[in-house]
């Protein structure tokens, strides 16, 4: 009979553990990369003070950035519209919806809304305390 009670005592503290270590959240893995989109490999990053900074932009339909280039690491996410990025060599990207840029590094590029809608993006940005997050050309 005690053998069966601690048998019953260890099941219900297994079951308690397991309910509450449980969660419900999903998650997906939006972009895993070690390189840009132009396939230039990321190199070793030497940050001696970090500063991330997220941003939300919204590029109105038919709007063109001016080119710029990033001298820092920044990814992309295109939370609505369509968007088109453009480097100084011509080589270019569509994104659309729900889908991740990493940026080009030091390269000349653009974007331009080639939808009917506004796109919003969020950016996130990682590089060294103070370094401007893109610098007009």
């Amino acid at each position: 009979m005690k053998k069966l009670i601690k048998l019953q005592i260890v099941f219900f503290i297994t079951l308690l553990f397991i309910t509450n270590t449980a969660y419900c959240a999903e998650k997906e893995v939006l972009l895993k990369t070690t390189s840009t989109w132009d396939k230039a490999e990321y190199k070793k990053l030497k940050i001696k003070k970090p500063e991330v900074t997220v941003l939300k932009i919204i590029i109105n339909a038919g709007e063109v950035l001016p080119m710029h280039k990033h001298d820092l690491v920044n990814v992309a996410y295109v939370k609505k519209g369509t968007l088109t990025v453009v480097s100084d060599k011509n080589e270019e990207i569509t994104l659309h919806k729900g889908e991740t840029l990493p940026e080009l590094i030091g390269k000349y590029h653009y974007g331009k809304n080639t939808g009917n809608e506004p796109v919003e993006l969020i950016v996130f940005y990682v590089g060294e305390k103070g370094t401007p997050l893109s610098v007009n050309k």
